[in-house]
């Protein structure tokens, strides 16, 4: 009896499990635009990554596939339907141009898969500091990797650094003295896509 009802459980939980570009049509279409941060510009050429995920509801996550490697066109733009009723348990897609950041894990599902994609152009920030006001030691602090984080380090004399980070936005850098409750001077730096943009500080 305990056999029983662990097959049935195992089986309602397996028929609940729907692949995720499973369609009743017997179609999985895939389109969508990618576009520039910053500019809106569309993106030729991008190489749009159509992965399958090789795990299944119980067993372990595995690589996923590579299934076809798509382009846009002109326009930014691209297309595919795939007639296979079930071609994957789980799909999904990543985007990648060289001088843009990568994108991956856009999740394909059943309800439609028209993506609006924008791409982070790269971009180089280089910060200089130079020592000529009298004070010794100084912070550093900005969102310079272009992450979800700040980043704080220290510098003393004439130094350089050289951040990859992303393009057509805004960064703060704050810097001052390093000492608790110090002065803090915020400098607002615009970063242009595909070009190292350099920042001095004097203090």
């Amino acid at each position: 009896m305990k056999n029983k009802v662990l097959f049935l459980l195992l089986t309602l939980l397996a028929s609940a499990w729907l692949p995720a570009c499973h369609r009743d049509d017997g179609k999985t279409i895939i389109s969508g635009i990618v576009t520039e941060y910053g500019t809106g510009k569309p993106l030729d050429s991008v190489k749009v990554y159509v992965q399958c995920s090789n795990s299944s509801f119980f067993g372990p996550q595995q690589q996923g596939n590579l299934i076809e490697t798509l382009l846009t066109d002109n326009n930014g733009r691209f297309y595919r339907e795939y007639i296979e009723k079930d071609f994957c348990n789980a799909a999904y897609l990543a985007f990648y141009k060289p001088g843009y950041h990568f994108i991956t894990d856009i999740d394909i599902n059943t309800d439609g898969n028209n993506f609006d994609i924008v791409l982070d152009p790269e971009a180089w920030l280089k910060i200089k500091t130079v020592p000529d006001g009298g004070i010794d030691h100084l912070f550093v602090a900005g969102n310079f990797w272009g992450g979800s984080g700040i980043e704080i380090y220290a510098s003393e004399g004439v130094k350089e650094r050289l951040f990859p980070t992303k393009g057509n936005r805004e960064m703060i850098i704050r810097w001052g003295l390093w000492v608790q409750n110090g002065q803090v001077t915020q400098d607002t730096v615009y970063l242009p896509a595909h070009d190292t943009t350099t920042h001095i500080i004097h203090y």
